[in-house]
């Protein structure tokens, strides 16, 4: 029961958390906002998009309505809610972040005594320090506790010993120095301060040791001798963990000693790190799973390229400024650690369908703000700032053991959106992970919480959109609020923390090649980690407060039974009146003490055996590979797929995710399609007809491929020009699999990437078209046609008429060295007089795509030292080639030109003498 008198009031600031549920419980709605700057509309491949994470606050003066609302038993609580006026415009997408906690459990002492000391060590670097500001009591955190204070006993010069006298025994430790767990070139630095750059903190090495304790061989002990004695021990059984209690170095103070309980039995593993390890999936298909239809045409032709699960290392920096390290002083190393390790968590959820790992591989703290990024509160303009201020520490090669992969700045200080909303999380732009001058974030630090807009600011970095974006709903539909990159979220679904719509984006920039900067893995990483946060005194009841609301709160006493572990209420030291929380559900860290043998785990109040259960490690299995799947195509050569998921058995409580291929693909209806003067590109393009999209002049455009100044990774794009004109659009981000990647190749689009094929139409097959067009043809069925040609009037002159059915093509006039415009074109025209290159003196400038009956020719453009027309495929109907020479002082440069005809075609190279076009004599256009 609360104190008479008190009032508590809910503050519309900057919780990632609940707050429509507490709109919903005051009989109001509050809505966040997540709004994207800059270009773009869409997810990686639309532009370059810059997203602000928000809470579900309001700004100050949005308020519009309030309520009120009692509790029995309270004299009179007072409930604001600060409701937002919905945007006059809707936002890109509205986001609010969650602050639920990660469920991993306080790790027992199971099987310690096999565990090498590698590992002890490095969960000895993760324990907390203990705030020197306020002092653990005996209990905190519900383990049996004594004061001791430790005391030196003679050793040889190889060893240390220790001995430790509490809860009605002497403990002697056996140590020797251990640095195994520490990487050759493992970084703190600092920036400021001093005044000058600092070092590695190389005396780090010094402080680790490991060894037994009291001579028993099954026994393991892993502390630190810097800033007293710190770290763990196992011995019969039973697990300790000790740390000073004072503020000096030295082991002659008091140090609170803890007793964690006996071990589990003999045969069970270690506990997880996992955030999700109370729960298993269920045994249904998880979201994004194909259901796949039985397989259609031939199945030659099987291929498992791309769609490969690989283990994929996220190398981080981290910086945290001026701000964070006066907030946290001495225990920002490991605040930052904390958060890190949360974020690692979730990244590491089966839901997310590739195997991701979060590594710290640098830690830069800003002492002194002058050697920092820029903060501001311009979001955008502080986000761009610290990706300027950030390339410098980055070594170029992807090799060097200090290069990061994304950048991530915390602050404590407020930004604001380009649109004046100032209760910002979070910006981040968005498919940028493999670009050293892009990928980065800003984070506003808020103790705790912050993990999670770390976690949600990568997801855009790793070209995730929000959950409601209309590529999302496009594929998916509508889905349900609670995932990580949904854009207002009342909780994390535990069970399924990554929507399908994310899975399926990360997969495809994976896939696609855009992340094949993750591969390597880091040679260096700073440790996660792995205990409970509210078992430490960094996040104490009041430490929790303190980082959420500020300097000067602290929590309220005499939390009511139904808040406690599920509301943090704080209130300001001179106004102990009023009691302070955010938003409708702002839940205390795992781990913080509510009660005599509980701790706090997601909210509730729990048996501190049922938090602490270790659960063991399952790593995930594939399962069988499914049915293969509809063909891409009728005709023509088409891609069919077969899948197969981890999870035979899933990965359950930090286990590994699988690794390896995850689907397969083959070739299917490999038979000609009936001629009908298209190509399948063509067709795709011809679909946006029916749009109406219209010109300048409001005629409509007639779209259809674009070939010409695509570049080479773009080719399984599907752009489409107008026809006739410059205009241009990618229509989609990838061509239907079974698509030729250009005129000039067999290559074939699979999932946005070109991949081998023969002109079978079956994948990595080496059958080829000969110089006849006969697939797997010996060249013997066609001869060669040549010839050159020099002009002696002005005007159209008649080269050669090539005829129907002529294959490999190549016409072709070289410029004088150093000149460009040399008086003579390239032109083309039918049988029936229509120019389709260069007619009416009209002179294409550029390269362009000549379109013939689902035959494409390729020029290259009159600017071209080289001008030249070149097709591959054989030709579709007649066509003449001309050239157009107007009055120059330079000698008229020879045309050369190749291709072959059927032996069987009755065919020879007519005179083109006298055959000329007059009339030149007027204003020649050149046209780009």
């Amino acid at each position: 029961m609360s104190k008479p008198g008190r009032r508590y009031k809910y503050e519309g600031l900057s919780s990632p958390l609940c707050a429509a549920q507490a709109g919903e419980e005051a009989g109001g709605a509050v809505r966040g906002r997540h709004a994207g700057l800059g270009r773009g509309t869409g997810a990686r491949g639309s532009g370059r998009q810059l997203l602000a994470l928000r809470s579900g606050g309001a700004r100050r003066g949005a308020a519009r309505g309030r309520r009120l609302r009692r509790w029995p038993g309270r004299p009179r609580v007072r409930l604001i809610l600060f409701l937002e006026r919905a945007a006059a415009r809707p936002a890109p997408a509205p986001l609010l972040l969650f602050p639920r906690r990660p469920t991993a459990p306080m790790l027992p002492a199971a099987g310690a005594a096999r565990w090498p000391p590698l590992l002890q060590l490095l969960r000895l670097l993760l324990l907390a320090p203990l705030s020197r500001s306020a002092p653990t009591v005996p209990g905190t955190g519900g383990a049996s506790s004594e004061l001791v204070v430790p005391t030196r006993l003679p050793s040889r010069a190889d060893e240390l010993a220790i001995h430790l006298s509490a809860f009605g025994q002497g403990f002697e430790l056996r140590l020797a120095p251990d640095t195994s767990f520490l990487a050759p070139e493992f970084k703190i630095e600092r920036l400021g301060g001093s005044g000058e750059e600092a070092g590695d903190e190389r005396g780090l090495r010094d402080c680790f040791f490991s060894g037994t304790v009291n001579r028993e061989p099954e026994s393991l002990a892993a502390v630190s001798l810097c800033r007293g004695l710190s770290g763990s021990f196992l011995v019969a059984g039973e697990e300790f963990t000790i740390q000073p209690q004072g503020a000096g170095d030295s082991l002659d103070q008091p140090h609170l000693l803890r007793l964690w309980g006996p071990a589990a039995g003999e045969g069970q593993e270690r506990g997880s790190e996992d955030p999700e390890e109370g729960d298993r999936e269920d045994s249904g298909e998880a979201g994004g799973t194909r259901k796949l239809p039985p397989p259609s045409g031939p199945t030659n032709g099987t291929k498992a390229k791309r769609s490969v699960s690989e283990a994929r290392f996220v190398e981080t920096l981290v910086v945290a400024d001026a701000s964070m390290a006066a907030l946290y002083s001495a225990d920002l190393q490991n605040h930052i650690l904390t958060l890190m390790s949360v974020a690692a968590r979730i990244y590491k959820h089966p839901s997310i369908q590739n195997a991701i790992n979060l590594v710290v591989v640098k830690v830069l703290i800003v002492e002194d703000e002058k050697w920092g990024p820029e903060v501001s509160d311009n979001g955008g303009l502080t986000l761009r700032n610290f990706c300027s201020w950030q390339r410098p520490f980055n070594k170029p090669s992807d090799r060097h053991p200090e290069h990061y992969d994304t950048a991530i700045l915390l602050t404590r200080q407020d930004f604001c959106g380009n649109d004046g909303h100032c209760n910002t999380l979070g910006m981040a732009d968005i498919g940028t992970i493999c670009d050293p001058s892009m990928s980065c974030s800003v984070i506003k630090d808020e103790g705790l919480q912050a993990a999670y807009t770390v976690a949600h600011e990568l997801g855009h970095v790793l070209s995730m959109p929000h959950d409601d974006s209309k590529p999302c709903v496009r594929l998916f539909g509508p889905m349900e609020k609670h995932h990580m990159m949904a854009p207002l979220f009342i909780h994390l679904n535990k069970t399924l923390p990554w929507s399908p719509c994310s899975a399926m984006y990360l997969t495809e920039l994976l896939d696609d090649g855009h992340g094949d900067c993750l591969l390597d893995a880091p040679t260096s990483a700073l440790p996660f980690p792995t205990d409970l946060p509210g078992c430490r005194a960094l996040y104490d009841l009041d430490q929790q407060c303190k980082q959420i609301f500020g300097p000067g709160y602290r929590h309220c006493p005499n939390t009511s039974e139904q808040d406690t572990c599920a509301q943090l209420w704080c209130q300001i030291d001179g106004d102990e009146g009023v009691c302070h929380t955010r938003n409708g559900s702002l839940h205390w860290a795992d781990g913080t003490r509510c009660g005599p043998g509980s701790l706090c785990l997601d909210g509730s109040c729990l048996p501190k055996e049922e938090v602490e259960r270790s659960k063991a490690v399952v790593d995930g299995g594939w399962t069988q590979w499914g049915t293969w799947g509809e063909c891409s195509r009728t005709c023509g050569g088409g891609i069919q797929f077969s899948y197969r998921d981890c999870k035979d058995p899933q990965p359950q409580n930090g286990g590994k995710y699988c690794l390896g291929q995850r689907a397969k693909y083959q070739s299917c209806n490999t038979e000609e399609c009936p001629p009908d003067g298209k190509s399948f590109r063509e067709q795709q393009c011809e679909k946006y007809n029916a749009y109406n999209y219209t010109g300048l002049d409001g005629n409509l455009l007639q779209w259809v491929p674009k070939y010409s100044g695509v570049s080479p990774r773009d080719r399984c794009k599907l752009f489409c020009r107008a026809r006739g004109r410059r205009e241009f659009k990618v229509f989609e981000a990838k061509v239907i699999d079974g698509t030729l990647c250009g005129p000039e190749t067999l290559a074939i689009c699979v999932r946005g990437q070109c991949v081998k094929a023969g002109c079978d139409h079956v994948v990595d097959s080496p059958k080829k078209l000969d110089r006849c067009g006969v697939c797997g043809g010996t060249g013997s069925t066609c001869r060669k046609i040549s010839g050159f040609f020099t002009p002696t009037r002005y005007g159209y002159n008649d080269i050669i008429t090539i005829p129907a059915g002529a294959t490999n093509i190549d016409v072709k006039q070289r410029s004088h060295p150093g000149i460009q415009n040399d008086g003579t074109y390239l032109a083309l025209k039918t049988a029936n007089g229509q120019y389709l290159l260069n007619g009416n003196l009209a002179i294409s400038a550029t390269e362009q795509d000549i379109l013939v009956n689902g035959t494409i020719l390729k020029y290259s453009g009159s600017m071209s030292s080289l001008e030249r027309i070149q097709s591959f495929r054989p030709l579709s109907e007649a066509l003449t080639v001309q050239l157009l020479t107007i009055p120059s002082e330079l000698p008229s440069p020879k045309v050369k030109y190749t291709f072959f005809v059927p032996n069987d075609m009755d065919f020879s190279i007519q005179s083109s003498k006298e055959r000329t076009t007059p009339n030149v004599i007027q204003p020649l256009f050149l046209t780009q």
